[in-house]
């Protein structure tokens, strides 16, 4: 009798064997198609044509306008904010009020000072009307003398003719005349004492003059101090900041405003450093305001770098803006050279000037691009020289094509 022997244990490895075929014959099939990853739509990417011509060059920069004259002003004392007059933007003249701080100490100087200067000068007035009367005692005295003397000269003059005829004895004579010597010297004394005394009062006068002038000189501070409370622009311009909030207690030397010149201005732009190399003193340069613009000319390069970036000083040589102000965001174009009957294209992303790398060109029909190595020269703000690997009117890609890089065709659809 015959037994079948049943063979199902070999079944599952049929299987593995005939699904690892399958799956060898698809991977090889796919591999024999096109990837897609060849494939971009027109859609995905913007593209420009080579031009030949003069290439103006220029470099573009960012920054704001600024005062020449900025006048930064300061708490002369410890005050508190009492009002805030005018805000950031305001136009002021040198007599607006910005702010009026509040200081008691300030005030009770002016307060002192005024009671200083006038209890000052009436100790002048004392003084000099007490120097007049002690002047005019002096003088009396003087003038009581002078008749003394007077009448003893008569009574010389009248004895010494009595004298030879015994009518007056010789002692009686010398007598008078004694007194007349004393008399005449006491004058003179006199006279020396009231000169004397004329200096005198005339040197205490000054001592009190120079005290009342001291105290002048002390009022006249005192209210220079109540008056810097009322803080003033100082000059034609606008309000920039404002340093300060009403109520605000602030010490002497804080800063409360900054106050700039809305006439005498200037640019300072922020340019990127890659860039720096085109850039010189003297060029020309447009300066975009949003109303208008401003012609100038490069005045000062700062040596140092700021994130990439470096400031450049521009003189303004034109009429302002009407909306010209410190502060203002501008936009700058420094005009730095021309290339003449040369090769260009608008700027592919990701390309630097002076430097080689690889665009995608399309053919006639557009349906195709061939990776294509290209060498670029000089840059303006959206062109870019072209000095080799492309003739006029060829057409590239110019969006950003990294990914696809490791391509030489891409098929466009």
């Amino acid at each position: 009798m015959d037994i079948l022997v049943s063979n199902k244990k070999h079944t599952p490895y049929l299987k593995v064997l005939v699904l690892t075929a399958v799956l060898m014959g698809a991977f090889v099939w796919l591999m024999m198609q096109p990837n897609a990853q060849q494939r971009i739509a027109s859609s995905d990417f913007w593209s420009g044509q080579v031009q030949q011509g003069d290439l103006q060059l220029q470099v573009s920069g960012y920054g704001r306008l600024k005062s020449k004259t900025p006048r930064l002003l300061t708490a002369q004392s410890n005050a508190t904010v009492e009002e805030i007059v005018l805000k950031p933007g305001a136009l002021v003249t040198p007599d607006s009020v910005i702010l009026r701080l509040s200081d008691p100490l300030v005030s009770q100087a002016l307060i002192e000072a005024k009671r200083l200067l006038n209890q000052s000068n009436n100790q002048f007035l004392q003084l000099k009307i007490n120097q007049q009367r002690e002047l005019l005692a002096q003088q009396a005295q003087l003038e009581t003398l002078r008749s003394a003397l007077e009448s003893a000269d008569l009574q010389v003059n009248a004895q010494s003719q009595l004298i030879a005829n015994g009518i007056v004895s010789n002692i009686e004579f010398q007598r008078s005349l004694l007194e007349q010597r004393q008399l005449t010297r006491r004058l003179e004394i006199e006279q020396q004492r009231i000169a004397q005394l004329a200096q005198l009062h005339q040197a205490n006068l000054a001592i009190a003059q120079s005290n009342t002038e001291a105290q002048q000189a002390v009022l006249a501070q005192a209210q220079t101090q109540q008056e810097r409370l009322t803080v003033t622009a100082g000059i034609t311009g606008v309000v920039q900041s404002l340093h300060v909030d009403l109520g605000q207690t602030v010490s002497f030397g804080q800063q409360l405003v900054l106050v700039g010149s809305t006439t005498d201005l200037y640019a300072l732009l922020n340019v990127p450093q890659a860039t720096m190399q085109q850039v010189e003193l003297g060029q020309v340069v447009t300066i975009n305001t949003r109303a208008g613009v401003i012609s100038g000319a490069v005045s000062r390069i700062d040596p140092v770098i700021n994130n990439g970036s470096v400031q450049v000083e521009v003189a303004l040589t034109s009429l302002l803006t009407a909306n010209a102000r410190p502060e203002l965001n501008i936009e700058g174009i420094i005009e730095t050279g021309v290339r003449r009957n040369v090769l260009f294209i608008d700027k592919p992303v990701n390309v630097s000037p002076f430097s080689e790398a690889t665009l995608f060109l399309l053919n006639e029909e557009k349906d195709s691009a061939m990776a294509t190595h290209v060498q670029f020269g000089e840059q303006t703000n959206d062109k870019i020289e072209i000095v080799a690997g492309a003739k006029l009117a060829d057409q590239f890609i110019l969006s950003d094509m990294s990914r696809w890089l490791a391509f030489s065709t891409l098929t466009v659809i």
